[in-house]
């Protein structure tokens, strides 16, 4: 007989089963979405001399989706590898026996995956079994040999830039030289006159003149002298003035009138 508590017990250990399987079914589909677990598979080979780093379950893509997945890395013998390919069977259609296939990474480091190329379109399709061929160009020596190209344009023009920036600073640098050196050469004058005993001997001249002049003025005001009468006199002044003026400048004036005519004759 079963009792309450056993059947509130089943009830609960229900729901959570119930639970369980909807996310469990939950996962698979989304799983499914990525990487068809139960869809029909063709499985096709290649056969390389290096995996280069290319793991199982990596990618396989055509045309950039993903169709497939590397499901076996064997090796054949000592110098060959076989790899198999799980593809989906509703792209099979696509991918022609005339195919090749080569080597990928996501970005420039990432993972390793396969990519389908080629084909043509009167070419059957692969079927199971079939061998497809690889093109083995290593990335990491294609990408080297790009960087290595890079480097030598990179190196050439910075080279052309340097030889540009050598000249300019050159051409610049020497006229600032020539500039700083002029400068320097009539700073040098300046300061060679200045410093001149030729500066200290113009400079006693000049006292030594406005010394004598300053003699000379002082001598004429305080006399004598035909200067200082001229200047100072008031009855010369007087007499100068009735010597040019009225009838004595006449009587001046005839007489000089007379001497130039005695002197003609």
């Amino acid at each position: 007989m079963i009792k309450p508590n056993d059947k509130k017990n089943y009830l609960i250990s229900g729901i959570f089963l119930s639970i369980l399987l909807a996310i469990s079914a939950t996962t698979i589909f989304m799983l499914n979405k990525e990487n068809p677990l139960f869809s029909r598979r063709v499985y096709v080979k290649t056969e390389v001399k290096n995996a280069q780093n290319l793991k199982i379950g990596a990618a396989v893509q055509l045309k950039g989706i993903k169709i497939g997945s590397i499901t076996s890395i064997d090796f054949k013998n000592l110098d060959t590898l076989t790899i198999t390919l799980g593809i989906n069977a509703d792209y099979t259609e696509w991918i022609k026996k005339d195919a090749f296939i080569s080597f990928k990474t996501q970005g420039v480091l990432g993972d390793k995956f396969l990519e389908i190329l080629g084909g043509t379109e009167a070419t059957p399709h692969v079927e199971e079994g079939d061998l497809l061929t690889t093109n083995e160009t290593n990335q990491i020596d294609h990408i080297i040999t790009k960087s290595e190209d890079l480097m030598v344009v990179a190196g050439s023009i910075l080279t052309k830039f340097d030889k540009i920036m050598s000249s300019v600073e050159n051409n610049r640098l020497e006229r600032v030289l020539v500039n700083l050196e002029n400068l320097t050469s009539n700073t040098n004058k300046v300061m060679s006159t200045l410093n001149d005993k030729n500066l200290t001997l113009s400079i006693a001249n000049f006292k030594q003149s406005s010394d004598s002049l300053s003699k000379v003025t002082k001598q004429i005001e305080e006399g004598p002298g035909t200067l200082h009468a001229l200047i100072y006199d008031q009855s010369l002044h007087e007499d100068m003035r009735t010597l040019v003026g009225g009838a004595n400048r006449n009587k001046v004036l005839k007489y000089f009138i007379r001497e130039s005519i005695k002197k003609g004759e």
